[in-house]
C-alpha cells in the first residue's frame, strides 16, 4: 500500500474519528454510524497485509461474472446455474504465495483458492497480490445472497460491475449501485460482457450508449471494456487494466480514503461557517440582569441600606429618643441574612438556603426566557441536534438555579457585620452630653436637697447672667440633639455607600452563579462545536 496514502489516510481517519465523537448527541444518527463504521474500517484494513488489493466482480444474475473470473484466473474455480446461472457464495481467487486469510476471515469469505507460481507463470507476475472475489448477484431473489453482496462491496479495495448487454441499462442497477458509488470512480471498473451475443456494430452502439449513461450518472471517468468470456475477447486487456491497478499499491487507500470522506460529508450537514462562536458580554449582560432580578438584589441591597440607617440611628441618634428606632423591624434579619456571619457562610454552604427571599412566578419565568433566549442567539444557523445540546447546556441547572442564588446571597458578605468607626465615637460622645446634661440637672436641683438636710447649698456661678448649671443642662440637650440631626446625615450617607457596595457584591456572586451555571456550560458546548468543525475539516 502506498506509503504517502496510507499516512494521509491514518491521519484522515483520527481526524474523522475525533469529528465524531464531537458529534455524538449531536448528529444524526445514521450520519454518525457511517462516520465511526469508516473508521472502524480503516483500522481494520490497514492491520492486515498492504500487499493485496482486493478487487471484486459484481453484476446482476446471468451477467457472466463467474464465467469472467475463470476467463481472467485460467482457470474453472466458479461455476454457475444451469437453468438459471447465479452465484451463491463469494468466492475468492488469490495471486499470491501465500493465502491472505487474516483479510479474508475479516471479510468472511470461506471459499478461497490460491494460485500458486506453476499454476500461473510468470505472465502471471503483474497480478501478485490480487484477491479476486466473485460476489453473489445484486439482483438475486435470496434477501440473504443481496444482503452478503452488499457487505462486501463495502469492504473491497475497488470494484468491476460486469454487464450483461442486453440489460446494462438495469435500473436497479444504475440507481441502486453506480450513482451511490460516483466518487469511488477512480476505484471502479465497468465491463460490458458477453459482447460476443451483439454483432460489431451493435456492441459499439451500446458501449457508447452505455458510456453516455454512466457519464449522466457522474461517471464519466470510469473506464469502460468489452469483454467476452466465451471468445476470450477482451480479457487481455482486462487482465492489463487489473494489473496495473494492483501495481499502484494505492487502491485500498485510495477506496478507504473515499470512504472516510463519504464519513466526513455524512457529517458535513452539520456545519456552519460561523465556527468561532462564544456568548457576546450584550448576551451575558441580558442573562445577568434577568438572574439578578430572580435572585432578589436590589431587594437585599435596599435592606442592607434600611438596615444601616436603623442601625446607625441606634448608635449616633440622641439616647433619649433614638430608641424608637429599636420598635423598627431589622429588614436583614426579616430576610435572615444575619444568622450567620460571613466567615460561617463561606465554609458552611449547606447551612445557606437561609433567606426569606421569594422568587415570584415571573421572575422564574423570566430566568427561563433568558436562558432560552441566550442559547437561541448562540445556535442560530446551527443543525437542529447542535442546537438542542446547547439549549440543553443552557438549561442544565435550571431547576437548581434559583437555589444556587439564594446560595450566593446567604453567603455573600454585605459588610453589615462592622460598624464605622465614627459610630461608636459618636455614641461615647452623646453619652457625655448626657452625663453633662445629668450633671447640670443635679446641680440645679442640689439646693432643695442640702437645705433639706440643713446643709449649705453649692455654689452657682453665672455666665452672662444664666447659672452655668442651667447652661450645662440645656447646652448638653441642645448639643445632643443637634449632634443627632447631624450625624443622620452620615449615616445615610454610609447607608447609600452600603446599598451600593452590597449591590456590587451581590451582582459578582450573581454572576458568578450564572456564569457556573449557564455560562460556561453553553460556552463548553460552543467550544465542542469549533473542536468538531476543525476534526472533520481535517478529515475532509
Amino acid at each position: 500500500m502506498n506509503q504517502q496514502l496510507t499516512s494521509a489516510l491514518a491521519a484522515r481517519a483520527a481526524a474523522l474519528r475525533e469529528a465524531a465523537g464531537y458529534a455524538v448527541g449531536r448528529s444524526p444518527e445514521v450520519a454518525l454510524a457511517q462516520a465511526l463504521r469508516a473508521t472502524r474500517q480503516v483500522d481494520r484494513r490497514l492491520a492486515f497485509s498492504g500487499e493485496n488489493t482486493v478487487i471484486a466482480l459484481a453484476g446482476a444474475t446471468g451477467s457472466g461474472k463467474s464465467s469472467l473470473l475463470n476467463a481472467i484466473s485460467g482457470t474453472q474455480l466458479a461455476f454457475s446455474g444451469v437453468k438459471r446461472p447465479t452465484t451463491t457464495h463469494p468466492l475468492a481467487v488469490v495471486w499470491a504465495d501465500n493465502t491472505p486469510d487474516d483479510l479474508l476471515d475479516w471479510m468472511n469469505i470461506p471459499l478461497r483458492h490460491r494460485l500458486a507460481a506453476v499454476d500461473t507463470g510468470a505472465s502471471e507476475a503483474a497480478l501478485a497480490g490480487l484477491v479476486l472475489l466473485d460476489l453473489p448477484d445484486y439482483d438475486s431473489t435470496e434477501l440473504s445472497h443481496r444482503d452478503e453482496m452488499n457487505r462486501l462491496i463495502g469492504l473491497v479495495d475497488a470494484m468491476i460491475w460486469v454487464l450483461d448487454p442486453q440489460k446494462y441499462a438495469d435500473n436497479a442497477l444504475h440507481s441502486g449501485y453506480l450513482e451511490r458509488f460516483r466518487e469511488y470512480a477512480d476505484v471502479m471498473l465497468v465491463v460490458l460482457n458477453q459482447s460476443d451475443r451483439l454483432s460489431p456494430d451493435d456492441l459499439v452502439a451500446a458501449h457508447e450508449h452505455l458510456r453516455k449513461l454512466l457519464a449522466s450518472e457522474g461517471l464519466g471517468k470510469v473506464r469502460v471494456l468489452n469483454a467476452s468470456a466465451l471468445t476470450g475477447d477482451g480479457i487481455a486487456e482486462l487482465r492489463s487494466e487489473i494489473a496495473t491497478l494492483v501495481k499502484s499499491k494505492r487502491l485500498a487507500a485510495a477506496r478507504l480514503l473515499h470512504d472516510v470522506t463519504a464519513g466526513a460529508l455524512a457529517l458535513s450537514s452539520d456545519l456552519n461557517r460561523e465556527r468561532h462562536r462564544k456568548v457576546s458580554n450584550e448576551q451575558a449582560n441580558r442573562l445577568v440582569n434577568a438572574v439578578l432580578v430572580a435572585a432578589g438584589v436590589d431587594q437585599v441591597a435596599n435592606a442592607v441600606g434600611q438596615a444601616t440607617r436603623i442601625r446607625g440611628g441606634l448608635a449616633t441618634g440622641w439616647p433619649l429618643i433614638s430608641w424608637i428606632g429599636k420598635l423598627r423591624p431589622d429588614p436583614l434579619k426579616r430576610l435572615h441574612l444575619e444568622a450567620l456571619v460571613p466567615a460561617e457562610r463561606s465554609d458552611t454552604p449547606e447551612l445557606a438556603q437561609r433567606t426569606a427571599l421569594q422568587t415570584s412566578d415571573v421572575a422564574r419565568a423570566q430566568v427561563h426566557t433568558a436562558l432560552r433566549d441566550t442559547a437561541d442567539d448562540v445556535s442560530r444557523g446551527l443543525s437542529s441536534g447542535w442546537t438542542k445540546a446547547i439549549r440543553q447546556a443552557s438549561l442544565s441547572h435550571e431547576d437548581t438555579l434559583i437555589d444556587e442564588l439564594d446560595i450566593a446571597v446567604a453567603t455573600a458578605d454585605l459588610g453589615t457585620t462592622n460598624s464605622p468607626s465614627w459610630w461608636s465615637f459618636v455614641r461615647v460622645l452623646q453619652w457625655f452630653l448626657i452625663a453633662a446634661a445629668l450633671t447640670g440637672l443635679l446641680w440645679l436641683g442640689s439646693g432643695s436637697v442640702l437645705e433639706y438636710f440643713k446643709l449649705a447649698p453649692l455654689p452657682l456661678p453665672q455666665w452672662h447672667g444664666v447659672a452655668i448649671a442651667t447652661w450645662l443642662f440645656g447646652g448638653a440637650l441642645v448639643a445632643g440633639f443637634l449632634l443627632g440631626l447631624l450625624t443622620s446625615l452620615g449615616v445615610r450617607i454610609s447607608a447609600e455607600r452600603r446599598t451600593t457596595a452590597a449591590a456590587t457584591t451581590l451582582r459578582q456572586a450573581v454572576r458568578q452563579v450564572a456564569n457556573q451555571a449557564v455560562l460556561t456550560p453553553v460556552n463548553t458546548e460552543l467550544e465542542r462545536y469549533a473542536r468538531f468543525v476543525a476534526a472533520l475539516a481535517r478529515a475532509l
